[in-house]
Parts: structure tokens; C-alpha cells; sequence
């Protein structure tokens, strides 16, 4: 555990240490063979289509939605969708604000005219996304929650990476042997951070989400793509393309990928959505997990099936108290909110990957470290110096979890594609000193360590998952039943 602990860790100090890179141009074979030419992107880039989700208003939800629309990226190879599931959603103002500051592009605004007919299992994401899905214009989809700030490279980079398998700057498949495993997924580590920088009873909430993203979770999601031993996909910012997904789907429907296809309901489901192009993702939406189950169907697809990649980018979501187009909007964040979040997705988890769900304890430090003292002090030092042991360890890796986050919140907003028109969101560069203080940084993570345990067992003693303010059960099949 400690050898997967520091392989996320170094990756993070070599590939997300410093500013994101400017890809103005690209270097590729000429037809005699012998020399090289320089070309420009905009010849080899693909079309792309972003798909974003929306329900109700999220903290800074027009700097998020803004973010997209401003992606360095040729606009006649790009399309912006904003998903949204009712008429009365109180978002629909700020977008329709967008769209009409950025009437030159190619920004719409998809809303669900009826309930039963955009009704295609419980995940209310996939539902909302469905539409916006069958209406893409290009292969290459984008989905990206409306709650995320991401930079304006981050699409280049991603397409660029896309295009010829590069995970953070190694080639995975090696397209004149064949050998490798080609990338169907370009994804970006989740990050929050809290607007409210103070850790007052109605901020902790926040605080421990940005820790437990900034350093536990980070490291193990970035180790998971790097070892590429089996997909760890979170749905915050996920890039594929329409035909890969649809042939997963048409895969499925054949009882061809396990893991999904445990019953023969599941082909069966799936054959409902193969017959019409561009509704595969629609399958998608009895899995309240949905984007784990989309990386395993695109992994695991015996025609295409593929890997994971990502390009050192980050997608960012603000939490907290903040401000909403000039109007006040207070978003209390509690230690329950905190605490009742990671129940939620632990129990999802617990079904679709039960046996890393049960070691996840062994990955935080305080009961790692009562197992490492006790075999370290007993094998090496008679049954001596457990305390010194155990104190060395928790310095050890509260240096290394201090050292990371520094690392990722110096450079989350930091891109060499910046310029005068591109967003620079208060939200990361106004408290950035302040959460680099040690006095502010280590209470809030020595109180998420403390309780990593005791909210695993609260999910291991529990079934019911509550999302956006919805009942659910997982049933054994994994698909997800509304109470």
C-alpha cells in the first residue's frame, strides 16, 4: 500500500508540478520519410461536442459554464451543449446569459419537454445528458459537470492526447506496431476548493472535501491511471467518443464484456439502445455509477477496447459560500454534508468494486500505521519504540500529503494558454497563501483522517444512497432501483 501511496504521489510531483504546457503546434512524419515538417493543429484536430449537465444553481455556476465555452480550440470544430431537465430550472437564466454573450458560437440550450419520454432509468444525470447526446454533431464528446471550472487548454491538450495515446506525455499505443493499449478515455483528477478559506462549524464541510481531494484521492486516482491495471474513472470531466461507447453498447447486448453483463437482463436492456444511433449512453442510466460503468464497457470492449489517460490537467469545483451573478447564495457545508457525501459514493463503490472497497481502510493512514508499527517494532525491535514508529510514519506522510497539495493548488489554475480573455476564478488564486499556512492546512487534515474509518463503517453498515435528494438502492446486479 505504501509503494501505491508514493507511485500517485511521485507522478503528481513530475506531471502536475508546474504550469500546463502550450501546444501551438505538432511535429510529425513527412511523406519521404527523412525530415520532419511542422503542421498546423487546426488541420489535425477532431470536431468535439461538450456536454454539460445542469441542475439548479451550483456555487460560481457561470464562471464554470463560462469555462467551457472559452477552451482554446477552433470554434468551427466546436459545440457546446448545456443539458438541463426542466423549464423551471432556476440555472436557465444565467445560460441563456451565456449563449447570448457568446451568440457567434456554437452554444445551445437543450430542455426536457417531458418527464416519462427523457425517462430512461434512475441516474437523473444520464437522463438530462441523453438528449444532448443524440444531438452532437461530432464523435468526440466532452462530458463535463456543470459544478467544474476548467482551464483553457485543458480540451487541446486532452484531443491532442486523444488522438495519438498519450497518457501525461507517454505513448500507450504505438500505432505503426500496434502493440499498446490505445487511450478511450482522456480524464482530469477532481479537485474542490472551498471559497471560504475560515473553518468555522459551517465551512468544515468544505474544507474536508478539498482535503480529501487534494491528497487521499488524489494520489490513489492518479496511481490507478498510471498502472492501468483496471479502470478508475470519476464522471467529473470524461472524454470519448460516441462510436466507441456505442459499440460498447452493442458489445454488452451480445453478453460480450463481463462485470456489466451479469444477468441476462442486462444484454437484454441493452438491446433497446443499439437500435437507433447515438442513444447508447442511455444504457447507462440504470447505474447510479455511471461513469465507472461507462470506463469498464469502453475497457473492456473485445473490438475496441482500450485504457485511460490524462494530460496533467485538473477540473476544479468551488465550494462553499459564494456569490452568483450578484446575488448572494449561502451554501453551508457541514461536517455531516462532508461525511454524508463520502458514505454515499463508498457505498456505490461497495458494489461495483467490493474488494478495493473493503482494503480502502489499509489506505489511510492511521490504521496503515497501527499494521506497519506493529509488524515493524515486532519483527525488527522486540515489540519496542511503537510510538516512535508510529509518530515517524505520520510525519512522514503528512509532509508528503502537505507537499502535494501545495503542489496541486500552486499550479490548478495555471496555464500557458491564458491570456487577457481567459477566467481567472478568485475562487483559487484569492486564498491560495492562506491554505498554504500550516496552522490552517493541519487541523482540517489531521479531523479527515480521524474520520476515514468511522464513515467506511457507517457505509459498510448501510444500503440506501441519497443523491440529489433522491432515494436509492443498488441491487445486486448493480444496476440502481428508486425508493
Amino acid at each position: 500500500m505504501m509503494f501505491i501511496i508514493y507511485y500517485g504521489f511521485t507522478e503528481i510531483y513530475f506531471k502536475f508540478n508546474g504550469p500546463k504546457y502550450k501546444p501551438l503546434e505538432v511535429q510529425v512524419q513527412s511523406n519521404d520519410g527523412d525530415v520532419d515538417k511542422i503542421i498546423d493543429l487546426d488541420d489535425i484536430l477532431e470536431g468535439v461536442t461538450i456536454l454539460r449537465p445542469i441542475k439548479g444553481i451550483d456555487p460560481e455556476l457561470e464562471i464554470c459554464l463560462e469555462s467551457s465555452i472559452l477552451q482554446k480550440y477552433p470554434s468551427e470544430k466546436l459545440q457546446i451543449i448545456f443539458c438541463v431537465e426542466n423549464s423551471q430550472d432556476p440555472a436557465i437564466p444565467i445560460i441563456e446569459k451565456l449563449i447570448k454573450r457568446y451568440n457567434h458560437l456554437d452554444v445551445e440550450l437543450l430542455i426536457d419537454e417531458s418527464y416519462e419520454d427523457n425517462h430512461f432509468g434512475p441516474n437523473p444525470k444520464i437522463n438530462n445528458l441523453a438528449k444532448g447526446y443524440k444531438m452532437a454533431k461530432f464523435d468526440i464528446i466532452w462530458v463535463l459537470d456543470s459544478n467544474v471550472f476548467v482551464n483553457p487548454g485543458t480540451l487541446l491538450r486532452s484531443i491532442i492526447n486523444l488522438q495519438k495515446s498519450i497518457d501525461n506525455g507517454r505513448e500507450t499505443f504505438n500505432f505503426d506496431t500496434g502493440k499498446g493499449n490505445k487511450i478511450k478515455i482522456m480524464h482530469h483528477v477532481p479537485l474542490a476548493v472551498s471559497i471560504n478559506n475560515s473553518n468555522t462549524l459551517g465551512n468544515l464541510g468544505a474544507r474536508l472535501d478539498e482535503m480529501f481531494l487534494f491528497t487521499s484521492h488524489a494520489k490513489f486516482y492518479v496511481f490507478f491511471n498510471k498502472a492501468s491495471i483496471a479502470p478508475c474513472v470519476n464522471g467529473k470531466s470524461n472524454i470519448y467518443r460516441k462510436s466507441d461507447l456505442d459499440s460498447s453498447v452493442m458489445e454488452i447486448s451480445k453478453g460480450q464484456i463481463p462485470l456489466i453483463n451479469n444477468r441476462e437482463s442486462i444484454a437484454k436492456a441493452a438491446s433497446t439502445f443499439v437500435k437507433t444511433p447515438g442513444e447508447g449512453i442511455r444504457f447507462f442510466s440504470r447505474y447510479i455509477g455511471e461513469d465507472n460503468m461507462i470506463g469498464i464497457a469502453l475497457w473492456n470492449d473485445p473490438n475496441n477496447g482500450g485504457r485511460t489517460g490524462m494530460t496533467g490537467d485538473v477540473v476544479i469545483q468551488p465550494i462553499g459560500g459564494s456569490t452568483n451573478n450578484g446575488l448572494p447564495f449561502h451554501y453551508t457545508n457541514k461536517i455531516m454534508d462532508y461525511v454524508n457525501r463520502r458514505v454515499r459514493w463508498l457505498r456505490v463503490r461497495k458494489y461495483m468494486v467490493l474488494a478495493a472497497t473493503l482494503v480502502e481502510p489499509t489506505t489511510e493512514s492511521l490504521l496503515i500505521g497501527v499494521f506497519g508499527t506493529y509488524g515493524l517494532s515486532n519483527l525488527f525491535f522486540q515489540g519496542q519504540y511503537k510510538k516512535t514508529i508510529m509518530f515517524l510514519h505520520e510525519l512522514i506522510w503528512c509532509i508528503t500529503d502537505y507537499t502535494q497539495f501545495k503542489i496541486l493548488l500552486k499550479f490548478a489554475n495555471q496555464d500557458k494558454l491564458h491570456d487577457n480573455q481567459t477566467i481567472s476564478p478568485y475562487f483559487i488564486n484569492d486564498h491560495i497563501e492562506e491554505k498554504y499556512k500550516l496552522i490552517n492546512w493541519l487541523p482540517i487534515w489531521i479531523l479527515r483522517e480521524i474520520l476515514a474509518l468511522p464513515i467506511w463503517i457507517m457505509a459498510m453498515c448501510g444500503t440506501e444512497i441519497d443523491w440529489r435528494n433522491r432515494p436509492f438502492k443498488i441491487r445486486t446486479d448493480l444496476c440502481a432501483e428508486e425508493l
